[in-house]
């Protein structure tokens, strides 16, 4: 999706250095935070035990909404040959 939608190939580099450093930091955090957070949950028996579950759904849900937004172009779909025989 970077690759399709940059704004020129000069600042190709510079965009795909930010998602890669965002997403370095995403990879940091994560684990670590949903693992207190299921600890918690099971722990104090929040909705059962089962907190990290209704965490990540609501996590997961406006996504669906976000990936409407993504250009046709992005899609990643490759282009047919237009081959009539």
């Amino acid at each position: 999706m970077l690759n399709d939608n940059s704004p020129s190939p000069e600042t190709l580099g510079t965009l795909n250095a930010i998602a890669l450093t965002v997403l370095s930091a995403v990879r940091t955090i994560c684990p670590g935070f949903f693992t207190s957070l299921f600890a918690i949950g099971v722990g104090h028996q929040i909705l059962g035990g089962y907190l990290i579950w209704l965490v990540l759904v609501l996590l997961a849900l406006p996504l669906l909404v976000i990936i409407r937004w993504v250009p046709k172009k992005a899609e990643g779909r490759p282009k047919r040959a237009n081959n009539s025989v």
